[in-house]
């Protein structure tokens, strides 16, 4: 056996400091904290950025009517509300490299004409004033942006509502590149929600300072699918902010995304219920023209359901300024007829109007209610470039209008800015960079 001797050594140690950790801040309190420095971390004075913006609908893997523009925004800065930011339209275009269809702009709302007919809708949320354009409906979902003013559901006024909606967890350290931040996921409160749709998403906050670098947003609702529950996204919001050195190290826009899901009616669907003619029809033809003896007929594309056609509640039949008792209704196959009661009507036969609701055929088509397609709406915008002097030959600012409607401002120069398709949009849901 080797035997090993051990000599004894001595080494000084240098003075050793100890110091108590501080006590960590919990999510609300770091939130609170970043809310309150917006002022001070993002630019307060006017400044303009260009940008790519898109905006266009998916349906399953399928992408439709991509339209395509360079804007500059010109930003009056965080004291002010984003409203009065004033926009330029450098270049717009259809992208006719994918398919297109005539789908409106605008969506409808609680006092849509005909509100049992809605052309456009989103399911469980409903859209006030539309500003307009794609566009401005993207930016004021920029609830960093507004933080002062009311931006989306549940979100609600940012500085103020935010933190009261929400539940956080602690907060997870990650990074974007060597840069540390705080993740806190949050879920919404069931007091605001009712229990009616679900939310989740996570806020990116940088300790040091408290600048808030991402949004992600997420509101759903449970539908039955199959004999089981699966989640459907109502609307879905990401926004990233980040350093920009040319405006004094602060927080700039770097890309918002907003897409909701919607329902819109199918206007090639030539098969929904519906009255292809509707004439009167003496019941006697011998006798002097009066209501007593007139049958108002209808005549539909489809057998009509004896069921709901036999409630009078269904129908409201106005001769002049007078609404007429129905006597009898009767249905034979495709054909309706209607008899008013009263005969002392003194309108001619051009005043009287009959309206009509709730009536199915026999497969339970509910009338003038066309085919319903089910698509996600997005709008897309990414930074390009921050306070970049243009000189224009030609401008004029954004109106309360679809983009393709507006006017665009020409400018000269040497630079080009380019509306960079990704080409991997026709498979995923992520953008590539966009490249200048």
């Amino acid at each position: 056996m080797n035997k090993i001797s051990l000599v004894p050594a001595v080494y000084g140690l240098g003075e050793v400091k100890v110091t108590a950790r501080k006590r960590s801040l919990g999510p609300v309190a770091i939130i609170g904290k970043a809310i309150r420095n917006i002022k001070n971390n993002y630019p307060t004075v006017p400044y303009n950025y260009i940008s790519y913006y898109r905006d266009y609908q998916k349906k399953g893997k399928s992408y439709i009517n991509l339209n395509e523009a360079i804007v500059q925004t010109i930003d009056k800065g965080f004291s002010t509300e984003s409203v009065t930011d004033r926009y330029l339209m450098l270049d717009f275009k259809k992208n006719t490299g994918f398919p297109r269809s005539e789908i409106t702009p605008y969506y409808d709302t609680y006092d849509t004409p005909y509100s049992e007919n809605k052309n456009k809708t989103i399911p469980n949320a409903e859209l006030g004033d539309q500003l307009g354009n794609e566009l401005f409906i993207l930016m004021t979902h920029d609830a960093i942006r507004n933080y002062e003013t009311r931006s989306f559901s549940y979100v609600g006024t940012f500085s103020e509502n935010f933190i009261f909606n929400h539940d956080f967890s602690d907060p997870v350290p990650v990074f974007n590149n060597n840069l540390l931040l705080y993740k806190i996921s949050f879920t919404a409160k069931s007091r605001v929600t009712m229990n009616d749709v679900q939310i989740e998403g996570a806020i990116y906050i940088q300790p040091k300072d408290y600048t808030i670098h991402k949004l992600e947003y997420s509101c759903s609702y449970m539908v039955k699918a199959k004999e089981k529950k699966e989640k459907k996204e109502i609307y879905n919001i990401d926004i990233e902010y980040g350093y920009e050195n040319s405006i004094g190290s602060l927080m700039c826009l770097k890309y918002i995304s907003f897409n909701n899901l919607f329902n819109v009616v199918d206007p090639t669907d030539d098969s929904y219920f519906r009255i292809l003619d509707s004439y009167w029809q003496s019941s006697a033809p011998y006798k002097p023209m009066q209501f007593s003896n007139l049958n108002m007929i209808f005549d539909f594309n489809n057998n009509v359901d004896p069921r709901s056609a036999s409630r009078k509640d269904n129908y409201v039949v106005m001769i002049g300024r007078k609404t007429a008792k129905i006597r009898d209704i009767r249905v034979n196959g495709k054909k309706l007829t209607i008899r008013v009661a009263d005969d002392n009507f003194r309108g001619s036969l051009d005043s009287c109007n009959v309206t009509i609701k709730d009536l199915k055929d026999i497969n339970g088509n509910i009338l003038n209610k066309r085919k319903s397609s089910e698509l996600y709406q997005y709008r897309e915008l990414f930074v390009q470039e921050y306070n970049k002097s243009i000189v224009f030959e030609d401008s004029c600012y954004l109106k309360y209008l679809p983009l393709e409607q507006n006017c665009i401002s020409r400018y000269s120069g040497k630079d080009k800015y380019w509306m960079n398709t990704p080409e991997n949009i026709k498979t995923t849901d992520v953008p590539n960079s966009i490249e200048k």
